[in-house]
């Protein structure tokens, strides 16, 4: 059972913690309120995770995450950090950090955060004791079909130049796995690794984020900024759903790749910068250029070199590979004997087309190691429509009635509509309620409904 120290010096949030976590009981989990106490356990414990705020009394995130590297360089650390703390969150990830999450965060970005560290560490040590698995694996790319064999053959090759990349492929097929591979192989590898979500940010705050600001460059600039890109400098930067960028942004990341140097917004003195840069989309580029939606020189400036990442469907030899690795490492972590398929089980999922590709792989077979303890997993195991005939695409609300598919949506809707709106408005509920139309007591019913955690940073 992987073991978790939560630590922040303000009771609330820890309060708020403990409640997420009531009917977990997958983790071995402590929560610290006194930063000290919590640097001492440290030092005198190991820990798979370690969730520290990053401004804390006395002993702050950083001297936390220093502790825990020069400790045990395994464990992982993630940081919490609140509005306009981005700069030092980055700066922790740069000096080893895992991941941190920005205020107001909802308990599923909070739980996806977690399940992808301990991941992480199931990883690591799956490659330093198991020579099998290792032998299948590039870099946490686990496969055997030709068509990876030549994407891995291709990353070798060009990971040591300082060539853009594009890798293109459908949602799950693991472009940010190929990224992080080819930085791993670069002359960039000392330095950051920095991912961007193109698309999840609105154009105002995203400028900002990427180039950062100067102070008083607009209204609630109380302080220069550093951008994604300056943290970056001479390392590699991984522009996510690249296609999503506006137009005005595309010319600005045109000219930043031509010459080298970036403007802060309100600024006027150029910084150089030396960064690699690979991007990614799930979108068909050629015909965003054809349809003048993405502009065609930045187009070939991003992709130097491409690289197309097929779908799971259509690399079958790596189905029960991945499977067996993914239903191992629930088994390992859990100290549990290795469970196996049934032949009739691997024949529905060598069948089943994937829609979601290796991310929903991990899904399903996550569901089906928590709702089925035998140590053969047989076809009926394994969740619908997978074992259902192969029926194919099968979206979650399609069982539903037609009033509960309604309200199910509704209530996606009202969580990420919230969750940005509260951190647009740096945790202030009254302005929240102002600015959006809507009343405070429904605010605190959204928050309480799902468990998101918005109070601001110190």
């Amino acid at each position: 059972m992987e073991t978790i120290l939560f630590i922040d010096d303000e009771n609330e949030m820890l309060e708020s913690y403990k409640k997420l976590f009531v009917s977990k009981n997958d983790y071995n989990i402590k929560f610290v309120v006194d930063s000290v106490l919590g640097k001492s356990l440290i030092e005198n414990n190991s820990y798979d995770l370690i969730i520290t705020d990053l401004k804390m009394k006395i002993v702050d995130g950083m001297e936390i995450l220093n502790t825990a590297i020069k400790k045990n360089p395994n464990s992982l650390v993630i940081m919490i950090s609140g509005y306009g703390t981005i700069e030092a969150s980055v700066e922790a990830m740069r000096n080893g950090a895992f991941d941190f999450l920005e205020k107001p965060f909802s308990s599923k970005k909070l739980f996806e955060c977690i399940e992808r560290a301990l991941k992480q560490n199931s990883y690591n040590e799956i490659t330093k004791e198991s020579s099998t698995i290792k032998d299948n694996n590039f870099e946490g790319i686990y496969y055997k079909s030709n068509a990876i064999k030549d994407i891995v053959g291709l990353i070798k090759k060009i990971a040591p130049s300082n060539m853009n990349v594009l890798i293109s492929g459908e949602s799950g097929t693991g472009k940010e796995l190929v990224a992080r591979a080819i930085h791993r192989l670069s002359k960039y590898n000392e330095n950051t690794f920095i991912p961007v979500n193109c698309g999840a940010l609105p154009e105002s705050l995203f400028e900002s984020e990427l180039f950062g600001h100067e102070k008083g460059a607009f209204t609630g600039a109380v302080k220069t900024k550093h951008g994604l890109l300056e943290f970056a400098n001479n390392g590699t930067f991984f522009l996510d759903e690249v296609a999503e960028l506006t137009p005005s942004l595309q010319v600005k990341l045109l000219r930043m790749m031509e010459d080298k140097k970036i403007r802060r917004v309100g600024g006027k003195k150029e910084i150089e910068i030396d960064v690699r840069i690979i991007s990614a989309t799930n979108k068909n580029l050629n015909k965003a250029v054809s349809e003048n939606i993405f502009r065609e020189d930045l187009f070939y400036r991003l992709s130097t070199i491409h690289i197309e990442v097929p779908p799971l469907r259509e690399r079958k030899e790596d189905i029960l590979l991945l499977a067996n690795k993914i239903i191992g490492s629930h088994c390992k972590k859990d100290d549990v004997p290795l469970r196996k398929f049934s032949p009739e089980a691997e024949e529905v999922m060598k069948e089943y087309p994937w829609p979601g590709n290796v991310r929903e792989l991990q899904n399903v077979l996550g569901r089906t190691y928590y709702l089925c303890a035998k140590e053969i997993i047989e076809s009926k195991d394994l969740p619908l429509p997978i074992s259902d005939n192969n029926l194919g695409v099968c979206d979650d609300y399609i069982d539903l009635s037609y009033k509960d598919a309604k309200n199910r949506l509704m209530e996606i809707f009202e969580e990420k509509y919230l969750t940005h709106n509260l951190k647009k408005n740096n945790g202030n509920i009254s302005r929240t309620a102002e600015l959006c139309g809507m009343d405070r007591r429904t605010i605190h019913r959204i928050l309480k409904d799902f468990n998101i955690i918005y109070k601001n940073d110190k």
